[in-house]
């Protein structure tokens, strides 16, 4: 009988400060940087587990899963929270850790990756928008906002600006073998909101 194949490692990816999200592997080969592995675009729009099921389709798929990586905001309520439920659900099911990572500092550097100089502007509803450049994240009225880089242009960078800017939590835990002290980190994630939601408290999911 031939011996099974070796398992690669992988990350699932998630941010959702964009509001329609971010779902994507990052496949952990040997010693290589990593292979990244996208959602497709759904059309109608699709919630972000579905878009995770095209990656994740299997049981043998989802058995390389060794951590999430999650974006925590700040940026859209709606998306921050879906994504944030989602990795909190996907890693108490299969018992592994949530990676947390500020999603502003990932959108910048997935603007720059594109080849943009313009702030990454997100809309926040009717009236605001947030506001993301090198000064940091401030919300601001729509109608007086700068003019904002191309969002169609920085989403396929954001994966691996994720993974970028969470390089040094990636390594920490691929030497611990992809455990943690405590399975916390696995089912709280702290959610940065630009401000408090209407009508929400806090900003913890569960």
């Amino acid at each position: 009988m031939p011996s099974a194949a070796p398992r690669t490692p992988a990350l699932l990816i998630l941010d959702g400060s964009f509001g329609e999200g971010c779902v994507a592997l990052l496949h952990l080969d040997g010693e290589a940087a990593g292979r990244f592995e996208s959602a497709p675009e759904l059309r109608p729009q699709q919630p972000l587990v579905a878009r995770a099921a095209v990656l994740l389709p299997d049981t043998a798929a989802r058995s390389e899963l060794v951590a999430v990586l999650v974006g925590v905001g700040p940026g859209s309520y709606t998306g921050l929270r879906a994504a944030a439920s989602l990795a909190a659900g996907v890693a108490a099911a299969l018992n592994i850790p949530v990676i947390q990572v500020p999603s502003d500092r990932a959108l910048l550097l997935a603007r720059d990756a594109s080849g943009q100089t313009d702030p990454v502007v997100l809309p926040l509803g009717v009236r605001e928008v947030l506001v993301v450049d090198a000064a940091g994240s401030r919300i601001a009225e729509r109608s007086g906002a700068p003019t904002g880089a191309d969002l169609e242009r920085i989403a396929p960078h954001l994966p691996a600006a994720l993974a970028s800017t969470a390089a040094e939590a990636i390594d920490l835990l691929r030497v611990h073998e992809w455990r943690t002290e405590s399975g916390r980190e696995a089912s709280e994630i702290a959610i940065r909101y630009p401000a408090p939601p209407r009508g929400a408290e806090g900003g913890v999911a569960r």
